[in-house]
This record gives C-alpha cells, sequence and structure tokens, in this order.
C-alpha cells in the first residue's frame, strides 16, 4: 500500500502524465502570479513546469543568454526537449524582464498552438486593480477565440470555488506546521506544494483532505527543536531542504511561490468573478516584482512570529536580479531584530551542493547546540 504522502511524490515523478490523463488540453504556467481559475472555467487544465526535467540548458542559453535565471533556462530546455509537447501552449505573466525574453523565444522558436502573455501591474491601486482586470478580460477572450467556447460567470465562479477549496486545505497543511512537534516534514511539504500545481484539483484536494485528516489525527508527544523559515524566489530545492532537516533542524515554512505564497488568502465568491480574480492575485504583494518592499517585508515578520522561526534562509536562484536586489534590505531589517539568516545564491539544479552543505550546517549548528 502507498503511503499517503508518497501519492504526492508520485504525482510530481509522473507530472506530465498525470496532466496528459485528464484528456482535455493542457496549457502550462510558470508564475503564481497566473490565474489558474480562468484556465480551469475554460476546460483545460493548467499545470506549473517546473524546469526539473531538462539536464543540459545549452541551446536555451544560445536562444535567449545564459545568464538568464536557471529556473527560466531549465523551463525551455524542457520546452525544446518536447517534453510539453503534449500541452496546447504556454501563459507567461510579465513577473520580470526575463520573462518577457522566454515569452519571445518559446512563441517563435517552439510555436505552440496558445501562447500568451499575460500584463501585471506593480503597484497595488485602484487603478491598476481596474486595469489587472481588464487584462483579464483580453485574456478570457483570447481564449474564447482560440477555442471556440464562452467562459461564462457560473463556470468562473466554480472554478473560484474549487481553487478557494484547494488553499482552504492547503492552510491546514500550514496551521500543522505551527505546531512545536510538525507532524509534516519539510520534504513532505514542498512535494504537497509542487503536487497542487500538476492540475488535477478535484484529485489533489481529496487526496490532501484525507493525508490532513491523518496527520491531524496523530497525537506526536512536543518536541523543541530548531526551527527554520525558507524565504526568496522559486525554491525546489529537495537536496536542500534535506541538508537543513540532517542537522535536526525543522523547516516549518516556506516563504516562496512553492510555499505559503501560493495559499494564502481566498478569492471573493459572491462578487464579479474577474474583479475578484484580479483584487485577489494583485494584492499578493509577496513577490519582490512589486514596488512596495515593505508589504512584503511586514508580511515575512509576521510569518516569522507565526511559525516561531528561529532562524531564515534566503535563498534566490542566481541571476534572478529582483530578489537579489532585495536581499541586502531584508537582510538589514531582520538583523535589527536579532534574527538569524543565512544567504544562499543556487541554481536550479544544485551543482554546488556540497559547499551550500557546509553553510547551512555551520549556520545552523552553531544555533542550536
Amino acid at each position: 500500500m502507498i503511503e499517503q504522502a508518497e501519492i504526492f511524490a508520485l504525482m510530481n515523478r509522473n507530472r506530465t502524465e498525470f496532466v496528459k490523463s485528464s484528456g482535455r488540453p493542457a496549457i502550462g504556467w510558470l508564475s503564481i502570479y497566473t490565474p489558474e481559475e480562468i484556465l480551469y472555467a475554460a476546460g483545460l487544465v493548467p499545470f506549473r513546469i517546473t524546469g526539473e526535467f531538462a539536464q543540459n540548458t545549452s541551446e536555451a542559453g544560445s536562444m535567449i543568454c545564459s545568464n538568464f535565471c536557471s529556473y527560466l533556462l531549465h523551463s525551455l530546455s524542457e520546452g525544446i526537449e518536447g517534453i510539453y509537447d503534449f500541452a496546447d501552449g504556454i501563459v507567461i505573466v510579465d513577473e520580470c524582464d526575463w520573462r518577457k525574453r522566454l515569452y519571445e523565444t518559446w512563441k517563435k522558436q517552439l510555436n505552440p498552438p496558445f501562447t500568451y502573455y499575460l500584463e501585471l501591474p506593480k503597484m497595488i491601486t485602484p487603478e491598476s486593480k481596474a486595469y489587472f482586470r481588464l487584462q483579464l478580460k483580453k485574456w478570457v477572450a483570447a481564449l474564447e477565440s482560440h477555442y471556440h467556447i464562452q467562459i461564462t460567470n457560473e463556470a468562473l465562479h466554480r472554478s473560484i470555488s474549487l481553487h478557494n477549496e484547494t488553499r482552504t486545505l492547503l492552510q491546514r497543511l500550514y496551521k500543522l506546521r505551527q505546531s512545536d512537534c510538525s507532524p509534516v516534514t519539510g520534504m513532505e511539504a514542498l512535494q504537497i506544494m509542487k503536487a497542487a500545481t500538476a492540475g488535477r484539483k478535484e484529485e489533489f484536494n481529496l487526496e490532501l483532505a484525507r493525508f490532513l485528516d491523518d496527520r491531524e489525527a496523530r497525537n506526536e508527544p512536543p518536541t523543541k527543536r530548531h526551527r527554520v523559515l525558507v524565504c526568496g524566489s522559486y525554491f525546489d530545492q529537495p537536496e536542500l531542504v534535506e541538508i537543513i532537516e540532517q542537522t535536526g533542524a525543522q523547516i516549518v515554512c516556506e516563504d516562496t511561490s512553492i510555499g505559503i505564497k501560493y495559499a494564502e488568502g481566498s478569492i471573493e465568491e459572491t462578487e464579479d468573478p474577474l474583479t475578484a480574480i484580479a483584487d485577489y492575485y494583485l494584492e499578493k504583494a509577496t513577490c519582490a516584482r512589486m514596488f512596495d518592499s515593505d508589504i512584503r517585508l511586514n508580511h515575512l515578520l509576521d510569518l516569522i512570529e507565526t511559525y516561531e522561526a528561529d532562524s531564515v534562509i534566503y535563498f534566490t536562484l542566481k541571476f534572478c536580479d529582483i530578489y537579489l536586489m532585495d536581499y541586502p534590505y531584508v537582510m538589514n531589517r531582520l538583523q535589527q531584530r536579532g534574527i538569524s539568516v543565512l544567504f544562499i545564491e543556487g541554481e536550479q539544479q544544485m551543482s554546488n551542493i556540497q559547499s551550500i552543505k557546509t553553510r547551512v550546517q555551520t549556520f545552523l549548528e552553531t544555533r542550536m547546540f
């Protein structure tokens, strides 16, 4: 019998097959600012491109530039290798300049049936929300024209409800991790959060509900362990999670896009659906691409307090300019409050893992003993 937690790892290992088995057209995405609700309402299967299956980025580097962040390079490499040939296409959100180049290259070089570039404001104002709603409306029109369908408000409301259910379940998962002895490891949380983006929300919600019922019923004796919060850019680093937890420390929260950022809040279900979707996504101010750093920093401080984190590990991908520029400000503010923080710069596939292992062990063990 497969352990409940292993089901999520299987969803990720067989990620493309899992998406294909739905029998519906699939669309890939890269940013958590992508409103999956609209794709679902169109009868499509939205899935996150993870970049984890490509080994060689040479050709992708020759098409765009080798000093792109490795998540984008590996994602393009997967496209070049035909891993996503089963999908109808891709939607890329205006999160950074690199993604604009990625969109142009993907559209020209890979030429899938459907590509879309979704503009996203960087400020949160009534005007920017209205502008983002307009962009969503244009995107809906493009989907309706391409697939010869109508995306109704009823379909959008059903989709919003389904995705809110996913968020509620994931928030239960993170609530469990606030306890003194979390029954969820950092590795399990990573697998669950990735599986949440594998496109099959109905099946995922059923499996996660069973997993949570089981873990909530456990009565583990409280044991005090050093509690670590990971923050920063795209974080899909199982090797690093393993290194951190092998020291005896426990990862209790990830303030990343494969972490709590994906699950926070909910979309208002009684409003006009496009207005509610625009408001929800634009108010996700926790990405470094948004202008107001203090919203992001105060959110991080709230998480540190809520999860009683003893240390923070700030991870960023090499060449991820927006998170690299954010780090000095975040570091200074955390250190002013006496919060230990370790900066780690890595790649999508961690070729420098041994040197990072030494740094993590030195940082944590000096604070644990």
